[in-house]
């Protein structure tokens, strides 16, 4: 692995570190964990008792980060955990939820 790539790398754990440090997001990846199916924004957003510009700003930063994948059905926005970043650099973590 060449020193770019570390950095490359260091930056993307970087950008997971700080969606993490929010406590809004733990909720919502602790929701998803629960309820891993057809979760949209505004489903999200009744749940965590939010409204729906709060939790696209969560959703964001956590999608920036690649902590969730977002899928557009139709006029929804759906969301997934992407397990594959969890698995990488994180595993174990969704397993402490």
């Amino acid at each position: 692995m060449t020193i770019q790539q570390l950095l490359e790398e260091d930056e993307k754990r970087v950008r997971i570190f700080k969606a993490l440090a929010e406590k809004k997001r733990i909720e919502i990846i602790r929701y998803l964990i629960a309820e891993p199916s057809r979760n949209s924004c505004g489903e999200i957003g009744t749940i965590m008792n939010s409204d729906k510009s709060n939790i696209t700003y969560h959703l964001k930063i956590m999608n920036d980060a690649g902590l969730i994948r977002v899928v557009r059905e139709g006029q929804k926005k759906m969301i997934y955990l992407r397990d594959d970043t969890f698995q990488v650099y994180l595993p174990g973590f969704l397993d402490s939820l």
